[in-house]
């Protein structure tokens, strides 16, 4: 969904800023913290339980995905080579998570690799794309991306810890009064005696008027 591949993109692009020696550390860290979550996801959901309403909005590993690659791109040169590494090291965690708790199957192997695999050539198609452009432009471009995700972070988790509104119960049906008398379905045939008509005399149908 295109929810979760703008933070691919962001996170693309903050290697895209990285020196050689930040890019090669960042994707390491990148595929380290995959495995972390993989590998610890019953620890990690515990961490993040804590949560009010965690397992309504999946643990906020998108919110915290949009963080981590924000925190990358906003910072600037001098501390990049400090907060690049670290932002893949949780996104990666977090893109992890967010591929276990989204998976259909019981267990299946094919759908936690093959997400993890399409989110890694997003990473990689943005980066190497993103690098052949001049380095000095593009830093203002990548500042003003990690502003709009690190907004839409804080906004996505600010959403999904309000609670959800209920609709109303429906208003209960008046009662019926219980000395009311049921309709009554009484239909005047002729010939026969009805509520305000006597019964007729035996001969009677025989006199003329």
């Amino acid at each position: 969904m295109p929810a979760r591949v703008l933070p691919l993109i962001g996170l693309g692009a903050a290697f895209a800023l990285a020196g050689g020696r930040i890019l090669a550390a960042a994707i390491v860290l990148f595929a380290a913290g995959i495995v972390l979550g993989i590998a610890a996801e019953d620890q990690l959901l515990r961490i993040l339980d804590l949560v009010p309403q965690a397992a309504t909005h999946l643990f906020l590993v998108d919110p915290i995905a949009y963080l981590a690659a924000g925190a990358a791109l906003v910072c600037g040169d001098r501390l990049r080579p400090y907060i690049a590494p670290v932002g893949a090291v949780i996104f990666g965690a977090a893109l992890a998570l967010a591929v276990k708790l989204n998976d259909p199957s019981l267990h299946e192997p094919a759908y936690t690799w093959l997400p993890v695999l399409i989110a890694c050539w997003i990473v990689a198609a943005v980066a190497m794309t993103l690098r052949l452009f001049p380095r000095r432009w593009f830093s203002i471009f990548g500042r003003i991306l990690g502003s709009w995700l690190l907004a839409i972070g804080l906004l996505y988790g600010g959403a999904s810890l309000m609670p959800q509104g209920r609709a109303p119960p429906p208003m209960p049906t008046p009662a019926p009064p219980q000395d009311a008398a049921p309709p009554s379905f009484d239909r005047e045939i002729p010939g026969l005696p009805g509520p305000d008509k006597p019964a007729p005399r035996s001969g009677d149908q025989f006199r003329q008027p």
